[in-house]
């Protein structure tokens, strides 16, 4: 009889939302939807009995000159999830110590824990802001081989400067990955992408699911030096970004005023969203807001969770917080006059 290992038995996996919903601000996708027109010239002359490009060359490039970084510190993957599982199962070796912060995007850990990693967690302040002194404490007196944290970050929707993570990775010996999924909104200033390079233990990975509205094709790019580009290489699937991701992607990300137009729409949204939230004066807190959601505390973050799904308004609950995504002007008009009802009520 074959038993499933023990590291599966009480294995709690991620469960997105199902369920048909009019509106999804649960899953920080973009409410912008790229030109049916584009999509198709992209993929009208690809092979699909041909196995795609095993590094995505054109796509990278695509990728490396929107940002201004070296193609030849860049490597693809099926969007920044495989990325985290390859670092997770290859460029470090069971029972290594992992830290990550709390709150942060779950899926660090649950890859972390699947490959048998020894996974610490440092709770953030009480204003959510991270202590980059209490990392670096923590990672040189417990011999932590890996530290994963997003910035800006993915649910509280802070950032932290760059001269601080610049500051934290110089101050380490463990690999640091720095998750910039949301970085676009902010402030591509406060991005090491382009620094990679300078570093012997950094890798910033990023994805196409926010900024650049394609989530559902899952592309997702992790740069570092070239000795850990050539590992990450190494250790991924030989074909693991398929054609048709690769040609959407090329054809998206080499259209650099369109990818300026809907990062500025976006921000807009996000503004208004929460501007409109604040003065609503059912929240605790709200968080000022560096990504395409808004983060706010009450006490009845469940309750309201539940009414606006009555609603067919999918949001985010952790707890006594919700995190919002902005969407298109109807759709955040929607939700404010969901949430007045449930003022008045």
């Amino acid at each position: 009889m074959f038993n499933l290992p023990e590291k599966l038995v009480n294995f709690t996996p991620y469960q997105p939302l199902t369920g048909e919903y009019k509106i999804r601000l649960d899953v920080n996708e973009s409410f912008i939807e790229l030109p049916p027109v584009k999509i198709a010239e992209a993929i009208s002359n690809i092979k699909l009995n041909r196995y795609p490009d095993p590094y995505a060359g054109q796509t990278v490039k695509a990728f490396a000159d929107l940002f201004g970084v070296n193609p030849e510190f860049v490597t693809a993957g099926n969007g920044s999830d495989e990325l985290i599982s390859i670092i997770a199962s290859s460029l470090l070796q069971k029972g290594d110590k992992v830290l990550c912060l709390a709150p942060d995007f779950s899926m660090y850990s649950f890859y972390s824990k699947l490959y048998e990693l020894d996974v610490n967690e440092l709770c953030k302040n009480e204003n959510m802001t991270v202590n980059i002194d209490a990392m670096i404490n923590f990672i040189n007196s417990n011999n932590v081989k890996c530290a994963i944290f997003s910035n800006p970050c993915n649910p509280t929707s802070l950032g932290v400067e760059k001269s601080e993570v610049k500051r934290f990775a110089a101050s380490v010996n463990a690999l640091v990955v720095l998750d910039e999924a949301y970085m676009d909104f902010w402030d591509e200033a406060e991005s090491l992408l382009t620094e990679v390079h300078n570093y012997d233990n950094l890798i910033v990975l990023r994805t196409c699911s926010k900024s650049v509205a394609l989530a559902g094709i899952r592309l997702g790019f992790a740069a570092a030096n070239s000795k850990i580009t050539a590992a990450l290489k190494t250790a991924k699937s030989p074909f693991n970004v398929n054609v048709i991701s690769q040609a959407i992607g090329e054809a998206v990300l080499s259209d650099k005023d369109g990818y300026r137009r809907s990062v500025a729409l976006v921000k807009e949204s996000a503004a208004r969203l929460y501007k409109a939230l604040s003065e609503l004066e059912i929240f605790e807190k709200i968080y000022e807001t560096r990504t395409n959601f808004i983060f706010a505390k009450t006490a009845k973050a469940k309750k309201i969770y539940e009414y606006l799904l009555v609603k067919s308004i999918a949001v985010r609950c952790f707890g006594d917080y919700l995190r919002i995504c902005a969407g298109t002007e109807e759709e955040n008009m929607a939700l404010i006059n969901a949430l007045n009802e449930v003022k008045r009520e």
